[in-house]
């Protein structure tokens, strides 16, 4: 239920490395979770985008099925 404070420090992570999938995906969660859709559906677009780059831990059919209704 602390998905603000969350939100902040997977914002703070992925600044601090933006090539990091997991930390772009842990954002785009944090973000959903705060109704955030718009931005949410920026940062799993980046983190499916990492991952497919560099790989990730996540689960990334499910980020992409998410990313999808996002995009709805």
């Amino acid at each position: 239920g602390r998905w603000a404070e969350a939100q902040q420090q997977y914002f703070k992570a992925f600044a601090a490395e933006p090539d990091n999938a997991d930390f772009a995906y842990n954002l785009a969660v944090s973000l959903d979770h705060l109704r955030q859709g718009k931005l949410a559906l920026e940062y799993y677009q980046r983190a499916i985008t990492l991952a497919k780059a560099r790989g990730a831990s996540f689960d990334l059919p499910a980020a992409e099925r998410r990313a999808a209704q996002l995009a709805r």
